[in-house]
């Protein structure tokens, strides 16, 4: 477990870096997304953050950081033909990227519910629109002296899942589409770093955070679950949230996984803005080494600490799992974006 002196000591060194640091988050809306927008408000210098959420909070960021911008991208962010617009809005007006926080998604009992494109909303907002905007915003990444995308979602509890149904076509639950996109998202990261070896990627799963999203869950409950779902509301939803973890707390430890060296890419140009890792603090651990090099890939837990190796992902490594995930990532946006014609 990182000490949060050390994550302090870090995110205030952010400060010192040069300025002109370029983020874009998605889904800040509560949570740890809005949490980690409001430190890096806090703490860089002369920023500039594009925040796709259904909250931007501008007044808010403005105070906490006059000299910096931040610009809200209204949009329906669970279709990908929107997530492609904000990219060619944002590769309009920068030459780089920095930083990519991605922290979208919801919980409901309603079941599969698939856009006008053809995606489960709840795939689409954990996992299609997230990836796909890293995808389109590579080129500004790479642009970056030390570029990080940082996905906030389930580091560490990625899993068995079935190769040849990543859709969830035969079979769809809350569960296992949870699985799902934890297993897609360590994986498709991997494939996105073996081609861009200077992007620093991270997948981390910030534990229970305090945002009211689970109270608004159990309200989703239907026909029968609706009596127990009520009674949950007012005794395990008040439990849960006594020893949650604030948005404010939680956005300090993902600040520092988002701006510390501790999680360098498989190829490192230069400290850019990382911040060096502190005294009593060791480099973390890769998703998995190669020829005595990481991938530049993380599996966090809430703690920063790289999560252990599972005898499941290394089958699923020596299956080229990626590949099989990358390929039908790419063709779910191909026939989204056709739908959208």
């Amino acid at each position: 477990m990182v000490n949060i002196k050390y994550v302090r000591i870090s995110n205030g060194s952010l400060a010192t870096k040069a300025p002109g640091m370029v983020g874009l988050f998605i889904g800040a809306t509560s949570g740890s997304g809005r949490g980690t927008l409001k430190q890096f408000a806090k703490h860089a210098t002369a920023t500039k953050a594009y925040i796709s959420s259904a909250t931007p909070m501008l007044e808010e960021l403005a105070r906490l950081n006059p000299q910096g911008t931040f610009e809200f991208l209204e949009t329906e962010i669970f279709l990908i033909r929107n997530m492609g617009k904000i990219c060619s809005e944002i590769t309009s007006k920068e030459t780089k990227v920095d930083l990519i926080v991605m922290s979208t998604g919801y919980l409901t009992f309603a079941g599969r519910q698939d856009s006008d494109e053809g995606i489960d909303t709840l795939a689409a907002l954990s996992y299609y629109i997230r990836i796909r905007a890293v995808y389109n915003l590579l080129p500004l990444l790479n642009a970056s002296p030390s570029p990080r995308v940082v996905a906030i979602l389930a580091g560490g509890t990625e899993g068995a899942v079935d190769l040849t149904d990543l859709e969830l076509r035969k079979k769809h639950s809350l569960i296992a589409a949870a699985g799902l996109s934890a297993t897609q998202t360590l994986f498709a990261l991997e494939e996105l770093a073996k081609t861009n070896p200077s992007i620093s990627f991270v997948h981390v799963f910030p534990g229970f955070v305090n945002t009211g999203q689970l109270d608004r869950f159990m309200k989703t409950a239907p026909g029968l679950w609706a009596w127990p779902a009520w009674l949950a509301q007012w005794t395990l939803v008040p439990l849960v949230s006594f020893f949650a973890q604030t948005p404010d707390g939680i956005g300090e430890m993902m600040l520092f996984i988002a701006t510390s060296a501790r999680y360098p890419p498989a190829e490192v140009k230069g400290d850019g803005f990382m911040v060096a890792v502190p005294t009593g603090v060791t480099v973390a651990k890769s998703s998995y080494e190669k020829d005595g090099k990481g991938s530049g890939v993380y599996r966090l837990n809430q703690h920063g600490e790289s999560a252990p190796d599972t005898p499941v992902l290394a089958d699923y490594s020596k299956q080229e799992a990626g590949k099989t995930i990358w390929e039908s990532t790419e063709g779910v946006w191909t026939r989204a974006l056709k739908k959208a014609t």
